[in-house]
């Protein structure tokens, strides 16, 4: 009897062990995993890369099953702290809105790919079967933004945790408290879970100098990072595979075919949106000029305010740039009513988005200003606009948009822009995975990897594509090979 006991045992262990439904706790995961200062917190980057490191050669050996157990903990575990996470992050950052941010939090949290996404490629035919799997590269070195911190950490966590990967994860010193918050917590939930500690980590007191550490380190095995140009850069020079989200500086085509009211109405919803801090947002506008007096008065009625005086355009731009042509942080992400208050201009009721008449070559146009400032360029014909919009874009090839009705210049202007997301008469918002209703069941892109190629992320750019040949088998619809 007391054997019989015994086989049972072992029978249920090894079920829930291969079903990815071990307790919390259990030998397997937790012992001798270290704790740091808790919660995948640590002191110094050699400390959080090998606590890291030791998680991720546990979880390679897990069944999906167990990867998706990782994953819902995070997404039951977050869920309920949406608002709270999206008025801490204002509150730390500065940057913003509540609201936009509860929008793109659950955007990341419930529309990330997960591991249902790595599902294998395989080709058979008379020479055998081709198998191509996606497989974990091992602990990925994250960068993050001070702009989309908590989404950031959500959507690189799912995917890269999809994949079969850890992740140390350097947090911005402009959003260390939130950043730090949302990985003890994450850490909390799929230790609870799961019993495996570690797989997400970062350090008590982020640096620069820590982050050049880490992309050197000899046990980080790629790094992703979203952020700005010269922490690219820095990656992109480390000697290992990088996946590198650039700078964009996204034009809005509008020509004369447009449906004026829809255009007018996803421009300045989309600007406006999270006070335009998003990278994809539209910048500025380039319009074809019948119809630019119409849209303008359309826009207007949406909520922007038209500025027509140009000292004051003029005092707003060297307000707002400073001498080294990068925009101040005392503007990114603010309320349009915020600068029209610090310029001194009057207005009425509560504008989202201050528009302008400008040239194209006007610092306001040329400048990624992640702000609710959005100049309006016109020109005589549609090859003008896209003429235009190809030369104010700066060669990122990150995002642009139009508004037309004619497919031969909706066709066109996809070829010629070259961008990593392109909009065709809706916000562009949409492309991150945002919609209407808040968030939809489109994959969330928030790092979107232009310099490096890979575009809107997904699980699989965190992953290797394996090839596995059987020139024997396997094919249903023929034996002898």
């Amino acid at each position: 009897m007391q054997e019989q006991n015994i086989e049972e045992a072992i029978r249920r262990i090894l079920k829930e062990e291969l079903s990815g439904q071990s307790q919390s706790g259990s030998d397997n995961n937790s012992e001798a995993q270290p704790t740091g200062l808790g919660n995948g917190i640590f002191e110094t980057v050699d400390e959080a890369v090998a606590a890291a490191k030791q998680a991720q050669e546990i979880y390679a050996d897990k069944p999906m099953a167990f990867r998706k157990k990782v994953i819902k903990a995070i997404q039951d575990g977050f869920g309920p702290k949406i608002h709270y996470i999206a008025q801490a992050t204002r509150d730390e950052i500065g940057m913003g809105t509540v609201e936009a941010k509860e929008t793109k939090l659950k955007n990341a949290l419930y529309n990330t790919a997960g591991p249902d996404s790595l599902k294998p490629d395989v080709e058979t035919g008379d020479g055998g079967m081709v198998m191509y799997e996606y497989t974990p590269f091992g602990v990925i070195g994250g960068v993050g933004p001070s702009t989309n911190p908590g989404e950031t950490v959500i959507n690189n966590s799912i995917m890269m945790l999809a994949g079969g990967n850890a992740l140390f994860f350097g947090a911005h010193p402009g959003a260390k408290n939130i950043t730090r918050w949302m990985i003890e917590h994450l850490n909390e939930f799929v230790y609870k879970a799961t019993g495996l500690r570690n797989l997400v980590v970062s350090l008590a007191t982020p640096s620069i100098e820590s982050v050049q550490q880490m992309m050197h380190h000899p046990d980080i095995a790629m790094l992703a990072v979203t952020g700005g140009p010269a922490v690219v850069h820095q990656a992109l020079i480390s000697g290992k595979k990088a996946v590198g989200a650039g700078a964009g500086n996204p034009p809005a085509m509008v020509d004369d075919t447009a449906n004026i009211d829809l255009a007018a109405h996803d421009i300045v919803t989309s600007c406006g949106f999270d006070n335009n801090i998003l990278c994809t947002a539209e910048k500025e506008v380039v319009v074809q000029d019948d119809v630019k007096d119409q849209l303008i008065e359309k826009m207007q009625q949406d909520g922007a305010f038209l500025l027509k005086d140009q000292s004051k355009i003029d005092e707003i731009a060297h307000m707002t740039i400073q001498e080294n042509g990068t925009p101040d942080r005392k503007f990114v992400g603010k309320d349009a009513t915020f600068i029209l208050d610090e310029a001194g201009v009057s207005y009425t009721g509560h504008p989202t988005v201050v528009i302008f008449e400008a040239k194209k070559d006007h610092p306001l146009v040329t400048t990624e200003m992640l702000m609710p400032l959005l100049p309006i360029v016109s020109c005589p014909t549609f090859e003008d606009v896209l003429k235009t919009a190809v030369e104010v874009e700066g060669g990122n090839h990150h995002t642009a948009s139009i508004h037309s009705e004619n497919i031969p210049h909706i066709n066109k202007a996809a070829h010629r822009m070259n961008t990593s997301i392109f909009v065709a008469n809706g916000p562009t918002f949409a492309a991150t995975g945002v919609g209407d209703n808040g968030y939809w069941s489109g994959d969330a892109a928030l790092t979107i990897a232009t310099p490096t190629g890979e575009g809107t992320t997904t699980a699989k750019t965190f992953t290797r594509r394996r090839r596995f040949n059987c020139p024997e088998g396997f094919s249903l619809r023929s034996w002898e090979v």
